[in-house]
């Protein structure tokens, strides 16, 4: 079972869809854009950006299959307002590479909690 919480709302599967598998290539794909775009940046490289993406549309794209994940028990509002920012993409992340390699039983409950140093 995999879990969610959301303010005081906490939203469970019992597993992963094929859905969230077939759907998912959207946002593997913004992922793998911003990380580009960060990496360029970091480097001081000139960031190009034909495509004119925003962070904003790629964290629509992100949140909306993460709301799917969840079988649409929330909205990309419900994230939005009530997901820390802190854990927002950094989970996100965890999913998709979880649900692409299909290893989803690591997969527990979110927000997940920072590593403890």
């Amino acid at each position: 079972m995999i879990t969610c919480k959301l303010g005081d709302k906490t939203y469970t599967v019992d597993y992963v869809t094929g859905r969230a598998l077939r759907e998912i290539e959207p946002a593997a794909k913004m992922y793998t854009r911003i990380s580009e775009i960060s990496e360029a940046a970091v480097k001081g490289e000139t960031v190009e950006n034909p495509d004119g993406l925003t962070i904003p549309d790629a964290l629509d794209v992100m949140i909306r299959w993460f709301c799917l994940l969840f079988n649409n028990q929330f909205t990309p509002d419900d994230v939005l307002d009530n997901y820390p920012v802190d854990r927002l993409m950094h989970d996100i992340v965890i999913a998709l590479f979880a649900v692409q390699a299909q290893t989803t039983d690591v997969l527990s409950s979110f927000p997940t909690t920072a590593a403890e140093d």
